[in-house]
């Protein structure tokens, strides 16, 4: 399975035994965190700083 989409299933998991909801706006967040990296990455920031 593709890396990304468990890892976004496992902070919609998480946020949904945490809170009880928000899986949602875990998810959502998590795509913005991901877009963000993407272009960090692209920019020429080293992925594992």
């Amino acid at each position: 399975e593709n890396m990304g989409a468990q890892m976004v299933k496992e902070v919609a998991s998480q946020a949904n035994e945490t809170a009880g909801d928000g899986t949602t706006t875990a998810t959502v967040l998590a795509q913005s965190i991901v877009n963000e990296g993407i272009k960090a990455v692209t920019a020429g920031m080293n992925p594992m700083d």
